[in-house]
């Protein structure tokens, strides 16, 4: 198993509890060795290096499982997203790691902030680039690589994996897709199994939680393409179904097939995407938002408009409109058009 020292030790030496900081009310991992003298009294100590008698626990005031994000992505936990191809499926995991990033609620599921990892096995470096170019967005806390041949159930991959991981200390890693990544049969139940074993060793190695963007089978309805063992092993099952038709903007239905951790939603997410990312079909988008506001009011304060429009978002559709011409910044802040 690997860890950021080396041994198996170090992991267990790194076991802890999750609970709400008294100071920021946030949810955090509480280590054992972080404890005072007292605290493990009150505690109990650990048995064997991470159990507890079930008395001690019980006694325990703990948070409910925190989310990287809400009911989709647990912390120390996995996800998996499926979709056909052509289904915008690299795109969403790009906008989901900047939205960690910045710790940004996306589609209005909420999200906390976390460092991403976010590794391409099938795209080449300039290709990645003009990805991430395209949206025009900032990418604070999000690391990305490029690999063609690293592979998770061969050693050599392994090890190349363990050495970002152990340099960057990403909270989520995102790889993408899964097929490129190994180099065993995908059907095969003794092929993925060896896959998901390897890929909880890094969870429980490293802390993180790993979201894997996969490819559906010739049938969408039974899930991802492959053995069966990838839906026993996740703790969220997300599909995309494209619904837009040639020559319109690409529109997808994200829909949840298993959260382990909550209730599926009644209906599906409907999301179109705008500017190479998607956002919520029923909304206007943020374009449409500010020149409504600065046709209404005559111009366009920035605050006025932060509940509608998250701030990152909000400051580069301004800079957007005035690039192209449909507004021009005027004294004291204020956006007019043109």
């Amino acid at each position: 198993m690997p860890s950021r020292c080396g041994g198996v030790e170090d992991v267990v030496a790194k076991e802890g509890l999750w609970i709400t900081d008294p100071e920021t009310g946030e949810a955090r991992l509480l280590y054992y060795d972080e404890l005072d003298e007292e605290a493990r009294k009150i505690l109990g100590q650990p048995i064997g290096g991470f159990c507890f008698p079930a008395g001690v626990l019980s006694q325990l005031k703990l948070p409910s499982t925190p989310f990287y994000i809400r009911d989709w992505l647990p912390r120390q936990g996995k996800a998996i997203i499926y979709a056909p191809a052509k289904a915008g499926k690299s795109y969403l995991s790009i906008q989901i790691a900047r939205h960690i990033g910045i710790g940004e609620a996306i589609f209005g599921i909420p999200v906390n902030q976390g460092r991403v990892l976010y590794i391409q096995f099938e795209l080449g470096a300039e290709v990645l680039q003009a990805r991430f170019k395209s949206t025009g967005f900032d990418y604070d806390n999000v690391y990305v690589g490029t690999h063609f041949s690293l592979k998770l159930d061969k050693t050599a991959g392994q090890k190349y994996l363990e050495q970002a991981i152990d340099a960057i200390e990403p909270n989520v890693l995102i790889l993408d897709p899964l097929y490129k990544a190994i180099t065993g049969d995908e059907n095969e139940s003794s092929d993925m199994a060896k896959v998901c074993d390897y890929l909880d060793s890094l969870i429980e190695a490293f802390g993180i939680s790993i979201l894997v963007i996969h490819h559906s089978g010739k049938d969408p309805s039974r899930g991802g393409r492959g053995s069966s063992i990838l839906e026993d092993w996740v703790d969220s099952l997300i599909e995309l179904k494209k619904t837009s038709h040639a020559g319109e903007s690409l529109k997808v239905k994200v829909a949840p097939r298993l959260l382990r951790h909550a209730e599926l939603p009644p209906e599906a997410i409907e999301v179109v995407m705008d500017n190479y990312e998607f956002r919520l079909a029923n909304e206007p988008s943020p374009e449409d938002i500010v020149i409504a506001h600065a046709r209404k009011h005559g111009s366009v304060l920035p605050k006025d408009l932060l509940e509608q429009v998250s701030n990152t978002t909000l400051y580069k559709t301004l800079a957007d409109l005035c690039k192209c011409g449909v507004l021009k910044k005027s004294g004291r802040g204020e956006y007019k058009l043109c």
